[in-house]
């Protein structure tokens, strides 16, 4: 009996969504080393066969600057960066099979009703299971919400 190959597990970082590295360099004092992308410690997304997880996606923009303090804005932008992760490997949303929405502490109501008016935007049924969380906060202080979630691509 032989062992059948695995996939190798492989990062995801479109050039169309903000790159990882750029989270830690944003911080730099003048003079200082940049921190090369292999030292970010994370991925837009990362794949192993037909799996493909999609990392937190937020409202930021491929410049590193936030869309809006609007929610709706907000959460159209994070869907966008979701789309293009999963589209980096040649999925689609239609391959989306779990997303999960977290919404800052305080604006749960306004994410679910920003949801309902941009959702059909990007989703139609049979829609991937979905949760919604509140949270304390998400990675910046001007971001109101993140998504992430797995996609399952043919082949």
């Amino acid at each position: 009996m032989s062992a059948t190959p695995t996939a190798r597990k492989t990062a995801i970082n479109p050039d169309n969504v903000w790159k990882p590295e750029d989270y830690f360099n944003i911080y730099l004092q003048p003079g200082m080393e940049k921190t090369p992308p292999e030292n970010a410690g994370w991925a837009q997304g990362a794949r192993k066969g037909p799996f493909v997880f999609i990392s937190g996606q937020t409202p930021t923009l491929p410049d590193g600057t936030t869309i809006s303090k609007d929610m709706h804005a907000q959460l159209r932008q994070a869907l966008v960066n979701f789309r293009n992760v999963v589209a980096a490997e040649g999925g689609t949303l239609e391959d989306v099979v779990q997303i999960r929405y977290y919404f800052c502490a305080g604006y749960m109501e306004e994410g679910l009703a920003a949801l309902r008016d941009v959702g059909a935007e990007f989703w139609s049924y049979p829609y991937p299971s979905t949760t919604c969380v509140e949270v304390v906060r998400v990675a910046w202080a001007d971001h109101l919400l993140e998504i992430e979630g797995m996609a399952m691509l043919d082949g």
